[in-house]
């Protein structure tokens, strides 16, 4: 849900850009190299999400000194993605500047990329508007989504992509029962793009992203998709079933993830991992840390072969100003909702350093 989040501050994209633009110009980062897992292969790929706090947002040299000061504390992936209608605001004009632009960069600072372009986001369809009522097997939405997804497979002959997934967390649009007599057409929809994409770029890994397994009761909407995919990507952050955002216990994290690993042949890609420090969610600065520590060990007993990469989510909170917005995108808020998405980062609002940030540093 909070990638979702992230996407929807007003004014991003041409923020970003700018941003972009300046890092680029400044000569680029560098990578760190890829250490070895235990048994001698690769280490996943790790990310953090490495947004400055809010008023530097548009600032490249604020940007480049966070991916810089992530980048040696080993960091050496990133998570980006659009939604759908973001990216054809009119219908049949596809407008892919961004994704290009933004793919050479994250090349040119030494960042592997992973790609989810949301057809489907978290609670509703990320479609363009003429789409919004059109069956997902319906001719036109096919070729539709045939020529985005052409598009992206475009960048990806100059800027490969790590992985590229069809959906965010589309598990809680077509887990509602409102919903649930569209996913037929959905996964054909998902499996016809898969099949296009291994034969235009063979070796491309094509996932749909959803929610973690443990404790989800929709967790049927992933392995449906996984069965055909190349990955199976996921958000994790630990909820206590049924409740107001409450996280469970940080010492749950090396057994809901080792499970998930253990869950099918096919690697895993956890495009967000977070644990919010806020006292409204039953956390603390104390617990994030502890569940900050528990990830960063975890991810240095895997191996690239089972498991893909990372992304841990994420670096500064956000500001009430950001959060008012992303409130008004999902439609509401509650006080567990509140301090989740208000309490992810490992610095708060300001940039002043959580427990967390010391956990991540040196675990």
């Amino acid at each position: 849900m909070t990638s979702a989040a992230r996407h929807r501050h007003r004014g991003a994209p041409v923020a970003l850009l700018g941003a972009l633009c300046g890092l680029l110009l400044a000569g680029g980062c560098g990578g760190t190299g890829h250490p070895s897992a235990p048994g001698g292969g690769p280490l996943p790929f790790l990310g953090l999400v490495p947004n400055p706090t809010d008023a530097n947002f548009a600032n490249p040299d604020s940007n480049l000194a966070a991916i810089q000061l992530l980048q040696s504390t080993g960091v050496d992936f990133t998570q980006s993605g659009d939604l759908w209608s973001s990216l054809e605001p009119t219908p049949g004009a596809i407008d892919g500047a961004r994704v290009r632009f933004q793919a050479r960069v994250f090349a040119t600072l030494g960042l592997a990329q992973y790609y989810n372009l949301r057809i489907v986001d978290t609670n509703q369809r990320g479609v363009p508007a003429d789409l919004a009522a059109t069956a997902w097997d319906a001719p036109e939405m096919l070729a539709r989504v045939d020529a985005m997804v052409d598009t992206l497979l475009a960048v990806a002959a100059n800027w490969p992509f790590v992985a590229l997934s069809l959906g965010n967390e589309v598990d809680g649009y077509f887990g509602q029962p409102a919903h649930q007599a569209e996913f037929p057409a959905y996964l054909a929809l998902v499996r016809r793009e898969i099949a296009r994409v291994h034969a235009a770029r063979p070796g491309l890994k094509v996932a749909c992203c959803t929610t973690s397994p443990p404790a989800n009761p929709a967790a049927w909407v992933g392995d449906s998709l996984n069965a055909s995919t190349d990955v199976r990507v996921y958000t994790y952050y630990p909820f206590v079933p049924a409740s107001d955002f409450q996280h469970r216990p940080p010492t749950v994290l090396d057994g809901d993830l080792d499970a998930i690993v253990a869950r099918a042949a096919t690697p895993v890609l956890l495009q967000e991992v977070g644990y919010s420090s806020s006292a409204a969610c039953g956390s603390s600065p104390a617990a994030q840390a502890e569940f900050v520590r528990r990830f960063r060990r975890w991810h240095a007993r895997q191996s690239r072969d089972r498991v893909l990469g990372a992304n841990y989510f994420l670096f500064t909170d956000w500001t009430s100003a950001t959060l008012n917005r992303l409130f008004a995108y999902y439609g509401g808020t509650s006080p567990g909702f509140a301090g989740y998405l208000g309490g992810l980062g490992l610095r708060d609002s300001l940039g002043r350093a959580k427990p967390s940030w010391e956990a991540w540093r040196a675990p």
